[in-house]
């Protein structure tokens, strides 16, 4: 499993929110030229994720298509990842705790990407009532 940063997963939300396809967007990062993307997307310069292309085209593509891991995510990390990269809204689709977030209300596919993509110092686990919860431990 590959291990990127907080900021690459945040670059590649929204890269992935920007409408290129993936040819515009190995074009753009094999010359070394995304101005166009800084142009979208108002202040962000996307260094993390072209470092991260730097070091391996093949690693780039598994994290932009969400084969990832997250080297270390914390509490506003995950609040802001469940709302960027699953369309996961705070107070409908989950409750933050001092320590976490609970009633994480999710269909399986999401819950094991969001599974997937956590740092080992998150626990995930299916509640009683089919929601999920996730705490640090």
């Amino acid at each position: 499993m590959l291990l990127i940063n907080l900021m690459q997963a945040y670059e590649l939300n929204k890269l992935s929110t920007l409408g290129y396809t993936e040819e515009e967007i190995l074009k753009a990062l094999r010359k070394g030229d995304v101005s166009s993307w800084q142009e979208k997307a108002g202040e962000d310069d996307f260094a993390e994720i072209q470092a991260l292309f730097q070091e391996s085209e093949q690693s780039f593509l598994d994290a932009y298509n969400g084969h990832y891991r997250i080297k270390y995510v914390t509490l506003p990390g995950l609040r802001n990842l469940l709302r960027l990269r699953f369309g996961l809204e705070e107070g409908k689709n989950f409750q933050v705790l001092d320590t976490g977030v609970q009633h994480v209300t999710c269909d399986e596919e999401t819950a094991q990407q969001i599974q997937q993509m956590l740092s080992t110092n998150w626990s995930f686990v299916k509640q009683a009532d089919g929601t999920y919860s996730i705490t640090v431990g």
